[in-house]
C-alpha cells in the first residue's frame, strides 16, 4: 500500500502488486476510498505521502498514524495485518464464494479456506437453521 501511486489507479480499481508473491492485482475502490482519493491533494506521485508530501510514507510512519487511531477508537487489536483477514471474513458473510475473494484478497485457495474456517461454519450454521425455519413454518 505504501508504494501505490496516483498512476496504479486504473478503471475504477487500483492495480497492487504483492510483496510477497509479486503477484498483480486489480482491486475495486470502494465509494468511500474514492471520496477521499478525489478530495486528496496530489502533492507526489505516491498516494500515502510523509507529512511535507515529498515522498512515500515510510513504514514506520504509517504504522505509528493506524496505531495512534486505533488507540483513539479502541481498536488496538486489529492490527493493520488483520485487515485482509477482516476482509476475506466479511466477503465470505456477504456470500462469495473462495474464487472472489481470493480475487480480492490475492490468497490461494488454501489460504482463503484458513482464514475463512470460522466464520464459514458460523455462515453455513446459520443457512442450516434458516433452512429449518423456512421447512417447519406452516404453508
Amino acid at each position: 500500500m505504501l508504494e501505490m501511486r496516483w498512476s496504479d489507479i486504473q478503471d475504477g480499481g487500483v492495480v497492487i502488486r504483492q510483496n510477497k508473491t509479486g503477484k498483480e492485482l486489480w482491486v475495486p475502490i470502494l465509494p468511500e476510498l474514492q471520496a477521499a482519493l478525489d478530495a486528496s491533494t496530489r502533492l507526489s506521485v505516491f498516494i500515502l505521502t510523509n507529512e511535507r508530501g515529498t515522498n512515500r510514507w515510510s513504514y514506520r510512519g504509517a504504522s505509528q498514524a493506524v496505531r495512534k487511531v486505533r488507540d483513539t477508537i479502541g481498536a488496538l487489536d486489529y492490527d493493520i495485518h488483520s485487515w485482509r483477514y477482516n476482509a476475506a471474513c466479511e466477503l465470505v458473510e456477504a456470500g462469495c464464494g473462495d474464487d472472489l475473494v481470493a480475487a480480492v484478497t490475492g490468497q490461494s485457495p488454501a489460504m482463503v479456506l484458513h482464514y475463512t474456517k470460522k466464520v464459514r461454519q458460523k455462515v453455513r450454521a446459520l443457512q442450516a437453521q434458516q433452512k429449518r425455519t423456512e421447512q417447519s413454518s406452516p404453508r
